[in-house]
C-alpha cells in the first residue's frame, strides 16, 4: 500500500534526522577542553563512526522484544564508556510485560552477572536495575546446564525479575585469563511469542531510527562530557559517584573509579593498591580519551588480579608508560599522552583506594626492589 505525502515527509525526515546528528556529533572533536593532538582526533573519528553502528546495531537492528537475540554491544571495534576489556558484554532488549527463559551452559568463566533494567540513554540517560542475578547465587545442573526465567512472577529456581517497564538484559562475562577460561554459551526465547515476527512496519522502523538517533546525539555527549570532567583531575585514579555508576546501568558488586593520565614520553605513572581486600578480582584499564579501551588485542592495556604480581608486603606496583620499563604489572599507553583509567574492585568486602603518583621513567628501575612476588 503506498503511504500519503506526509508519511513519506516524516520517512524523509526520520533518515535526515539521523544524517543530521552524524554530522553535529563532529563538533565534540573542537569542543574547550578536547585534546588536539592527532592520536585523540583519529581515536575520536572512529568512535563517532563505532557509535553510529551501535546506535544502528542497539534500535534498528535488535530491537524486538517478542524475539529477543542475545549480541555483543561492545567488542573489540565498538567501544564505549570504559568497556572492561576481561568482560564479554551480551545484551538483549526485552519487555518486562513478556516472561522469557535464559537457556545456557555456565562454562569456566570467572564471573558472571546478568541484570534487568528500565530506562536507557536513548530516552533518559540511565539504566536503572529492575534485577540482577549473578554467578554466586546461580543453580548450576551437574552437566553445566542451566536456566533462568526472567519474570515479574516469583519463579522455583533460578529466576531473574523484571519491572513492567523493563527494556533490557545486559549480561556480564568477567575472565580472569580470557585465553584459558571457556564463556557460558546462553540464548533467550520469549515463552508465549508466536512462530514467526510480523512484518517490519513503516511506523515501526520510524520509532527505531528516532531511538537510535537520541541514542546517539545522547551517549556522545554523555562519554563526552564524562571525560571532560575526568580530565579536570589529571594524573588521578579517584573513586566515582557509586549511585550515579548503578543509575547509568553499573553492576552493584563491583565499585568503579575513574582516572586520567597525561604523561611525557619519559615520564611514566605508577598506581600502588597497598592491599588487596577479600574480593572476586580487581582490574584495572587504559583508555583513549573517548573512554574506550585501548585495543587489547595488541597491547598490554589491562591487568587483573590473576595477572598481577603481589609484592612481598602484599601491595601491588602498576606502571603506566610509553615504553616497557621492565616492571613486572607494566601498562602500555599504546602510542597515547592522554586518556582515561578505570579501576573496579569486584565484589570488595572493603574499599582500599588506589595511590597515583608520576615520576621519570628511568626512576621505575627503583621500584624493583618492591616487586618481589610474595610467596
Amino acid at each position: 500500500m503506498s503511504i500519503d505525502a506526509s508519511t513519506e515527509s516524516r520517512t524523509r525526515a526520520t533518515w535526515h534526522q539521523f544524517c543530521d546528528a552524524l554530522k553535529e556529533a563532529g563538533d565534540l572533536l573542537i569542543e574547550p577542553g578536547v585534546p588536539q593532538d592527532e592520536q585523540t582526533q583519529a581515536d575520536g573519528l572512529r568512535y563517532l563512526s563505532r557509535m553510529a553502528r551501535a546506535a544502528l546495531e542497539w534500535y534498528v537492528e535488535f530491537n524486538d522484544p517478542a524475539f529477543p537475540v542475545l549480541y555483543r554491544p561492545a567488542h573489540e571495534t565498538i567501544k564505549l564508556g570504559a568497556d572492561n576489556p576481561d568482560n564479554l558484554y551480551q545484551k538483549a532488549v526485552i519487555d518486562g510485560r513478556y516472561e522469557y527463559r535464559l537457556r545456557g551452559t555456565r562454562g569456566t568463566v570467572d564471573y558472571i552477572s546478568m541484570a534487568t533494567s528500565r530506562g536507557s540513554y536513548a530516552e533518559n540517560f540511565t539504566q536503572v536495575e529492575t534485577g540482577f542475578l549473578d554467578g554466586n547465587t546461580l543453580t548450576v545442573e551437574a552437566d553445566g546446564t542451566f536456566e533462568i526465567i526472567i519474570s515479574q512472577t516469583q519463579q522455583a529456581g533460578n529466576w531473574l525479575t523484571v519491572s513492567e517497564d523493563s527494556e533490557s538484559l545486559l549480561i556480564r562475562q568477567t575472565f580472569r585469563h580470557r585465553e584459558q577460561e571457556r564463556a557460558a554459551e546462553i540464548t533467550i526465547e520469549r515463552l508465549d511469542r508466536h512462530a514467526t515476527p510480523e512484518p517490519l512496519e513503516l511506523m515501526t522502523a520510524m520509532a527505531h531510527f528516532e531511538k537510535a538517533t537520541a541514542f546517539y546525539r545522547n551517549t556522545t555527549r554523555m562519554f563526552a562530557d564524562w571525560s571532560q570532567k575526568i580530565s579536570q583531575q589529571p594524573n588521578t585514579l579517584p573513586l566515582w559517584d557509586q549511585a550515579f555508576c548503578q543509575m547509568v546501568g553499573g553492576d552493584p558488586n563491583i565499585l568503579y573509579y575513574h582516572g586520567h593520565f597525561k604523561l611525557h614520553n619519559e615520564e611514566a605513572m605508577v598506581i600502588t593498591l597497598p592491599s588487596i581486600p577479600v574480593c572476586q578480582t580487581w582490574n584495572i584499564q587504559v583508555d583513549n580519551y573517548w573512554m574506550e579501551s585501548l585495543d587489547y588485542r595488541y597491547h598490554r592495556v589491562s591487568l587483573n588480579q590473576a595477572q598481577a604480581t603481589v609484592n612481598a608486603n602484599g601491595s601491588v606496583t602498576l606502571v603506566l608508560s610509553a615504553s616497557d620499563t621492565g616492571c613486572a604489572n607494566w601498562l602500555s599507553t599504546a602510542g597515547h599522552s592522554e586518556g582515561t583509567l578505570c579501576f573496579r574492585w569486584v565484589g570488595a568486602e572493603v574499599r582500599v583506594d588506589p595511590e597515583v603518583t608520576v615520576m621519570p621513567a628511568g626512576d621505575i628501575a627503583k621500584l624493583q626492589a618492591l616487586e618481589t612476588p610474595s610467596i
